[in-house]
């Protein structure tokens, strides 16, 4: 196993022994959406990703060298995320590239990153294509996956014991491949749970009501998304009047669970919703998550800390401990150190599969409930599901 609190012993030995030099510097490449509407995300992003930094520089660097990043906006378009990692591999001449927030602005970095021959981490995109018919020798994913996520989704609905379900997704990749993740995983799990409905709304939809009325009109007990984030508040907020979430659940990816949703829904999160989080700044179920929740609220001013610094936190730990064991950041053998590698995060311990170079990332599910004292929905009780679909 390679702890994230590697001892620096030997990158100083190789700093005297003059294989670095004192002054180079690791340069990471950072794509996140950090200006516009999708700050909400990238900002909390890049909260996770330099603190991760200011922690490897102060532990002495990377083989003994200063970690630097060059950050690029996304701008949420997989256009604009290709031309910054291009530029940032050309120009810049980062040594890794890191990030990524939809599935399709993922997919475009791998791209590049595959034409480049630079390794590309990505921390948050979650379709399946890019560690299976997509997948090539530098890219990386340490966020979880649509199959997993299905089938975790599945599992609910068997464990509820519901009869019939309504699928509604985004029309690209995450949604597309998040549908059939679920279908195997209910093939697997309920195999007698009847589907109604598949729905699928343009990426960047504001207008659900046509969506809403097949659902009421389809007589399904359950409703499986993977609407996130501004999708999941626009829907909530027209589904709520029509009385939808009285008359099914509502199971949902995409996160919701994160306390970016709850906490700017406040009071008008609806009922009867179960959704996931990669981490929940009040629950401290693994080693050193109580450290590391502390220290992000003091970064960002905090007490109720977002859920997407620890995915960009724990990429740049991977780049960390994979430059430490390789020894150097050519790319091949900065690849070859990442396969199977295993790190502590403060949401447990993560390894890469060195066949598909996918992460056994899992994920809390569980209900969205409302608190005494508390104006913002909470998931409780709080189930953690490993990345299995065994």
């Amino acid at each position: 196993m390679v702890s994230i609190f590697r001892s620096t012993t030997a990158a100083a030995f190789m700093l005297a022994a003059g294989v670095v030099s004192a002054n180079a510097e690791i340069k990471i490449g950072v794509l996140y959406p950090i200006a516009g509407t999708g700050a909400v995300y990238g900002t909390p992003a890049m909260y996770g990703h330099n603190m991760a930094v200011d922690e490897v520089n102060a532990a002495g660097g990377i083989m003994g060298q200063k970690v630097v990043s060059f950050a690029r906006d996304t701008k949420l378009k997989p256009a604009a995320a290709a031309a910054a990692a291009k530029e940032l591999i050309t120009k810049e001449g980062v040594d890794v590239l890191v990030g990524g927030l939809s599935s399709a602005v993922g997919l475009a970095i791998s791209e590049v990153a595959r034409q480049e021959g630079v390794v590309y981490i990505a921390t948050i995109p979650k379709t399946i294509q890019m560690t299976t018919k997509k997948l090539h020798k530098h890219v990386f994913r340490t966020s979880s996956h649509t199959d997993f996520e299905g089938d975790a989704i599945a599992q609910i609905v068997k464990k509820l014991g519901k009869k019939s379900v309504c699928d509604i997704q985004l029309d690209y990749a995450y949604g597309h491949d998040l549908a059939a993740g679920i279908e195997k995983g209910l093939a697997k799990h309920a195999p007698n749970v009847k589907k109604v409905i598949d729905l699928r709304s343009k990426l960047g939809a504001t207008d659900y009501n046509a969506q809403i009325t097949q659902i009421l009109g389809s007589g399904c007990d359950v409703v499986t998304s993977g609407l996130w984030g501004s999708h999941f508040v626009n829907f909530a907020q027209q589904a709520k009047p029509f009385g939808l979430f009285d008359r099914v659940t509502y199971i949902s990816g995409g996160e919701i669970a994160s306390h970016e949703i709850a906490g700017k829904m406040g009071k008008d999160y609806p009922d009867n919703v179960i959704s996931n989080s990669y981490e929940l700044w009040y629950d401290h179920t693994f080693p050193g998550h109580k450290k590391f929740q502390a220290d992000l609220a003091k970064r960002s001013g905090k007490k109720e800390t977002a859920m997407w610094p620890v995915l960009a936190y724990i990429g740049v730990k991977f780049i960390e401990a994979a430059g430490n064991k390789a020894g150097t950041m050519d790319a091949d053998k900065f690849a070859a150190a990442l396969e199977g590698m295993t790190i502590k995060t403060p949401v447990g311990d993560r390894t890469i599969d060195p066949k598909t170079h996918q992460a056994n990332t899992g994920q809390f599910w569980g209900p969205m409930v409302k608190k005494s004292g508390v104006d913002y929905r909470v998931m409780s009780p709080v189930t953690w599901y490993p990345a299995t679909l065994d």
